[in-house]
């Protein structure tokens, strides 16, 4: 199967996209892409760990099931004032 994901603030200047599709095992957790994002872009580690992970605009945990079609945004804390 195949996700979007979308990386948004740290997490889009860590992998240099704001959008990527990704190829996965059918029934794959979102801990499973985490997984392997970080194994692409090492520096995702810390800010995964941080993040709100959200699938098709709702947010999700490790152990919910992908399918095709989905889409991943990664959404980092943001500060400002």
């Amino acid at each position: 199967m195949v996700v979007k994901v979308l990386f948004f603030a740290a997490a889009r200047e860590i992998s240099g996209t704001g959008m990527m599709e990704v190829s996965l095992e059918d029934d794959a957790t979102l801990g499973q892409l985490k997984q392997g994002l970080v194994e692409q872009f090492p520096g995702l580690m810390h800010v995964l760990g941080h993040s709100a992970i959200s699938i098709d605009r709702e947010y999700a945990t490790d152990a919910r099931i992908l399918y095709h079609g989905a889409e991943v945004a990664i959404l980092p804390p943001s500060s400002g004032g």
